[in-house]
């Protein structure tokens, strides 16, 4: 699927998903992956990085969201996020590491590693995951 379109779905998801349509947050979400794609354009060193950054924050509200509308306590980060739906049967113990190993692990090099750079392939395939993990996700709860 194009990456522009990949955006739009992940738009459409979260904006028409029950537990999502009450959060004080929604506009901020999609904001945030309107950032998706202005960086994505940029087929830039830095652009893939802020890919990388608006992918992932919009994942880790739109978790936190979830949680927050579950009443569940309010996660931490994108990590708390995913074991408190783990902790709730939402995903099993394997796809909570599996989203670990594929989304927690490379933002965290990215953001917190000096001249760590995504390129495009591996920006693309932390969107790809995201996808994937919202998709399971929303689809549960």
């Amino acid at each position: 699927m194009p990456y522009s379109k990949r955006v739009q779905l992940l738009r459409v998801m979260i904006d028409g998903h029950h537990l999502l349509s009450g959060s004080k947050k929604l506009s901020a979400i999609a904001g945030e992956t309107n950032k998706i794609t202005r960086a994505g354009r940029m087929s830039t060193d830095s652009g893939w990085l802020l890919t990388v950054l608006h992918t992932t924050r919009t994942l880790d509200t739109t978790l936190a969201e979830v949680c927050v509308a579950k009443r569940w306590p309010r996660p931490k980060g994108l990590g708390d996020s995913l074991h408190a739906l783990e902790a709730h049967a939402v995903i099993p113990p394997h796809v909570r590491q599996g989203f670990i190993n594929s989304i927690v692990k490379p933002r965290n090099r990215y953001m917190h590693e000096a001249n760590a750079m995504p390129q495009k392939r591996e920006a693309e395939a932390l969107l790809s995951e995201m996808h994937t993990c919202l998709t399971q996700v929303l689809s549960s709860t």
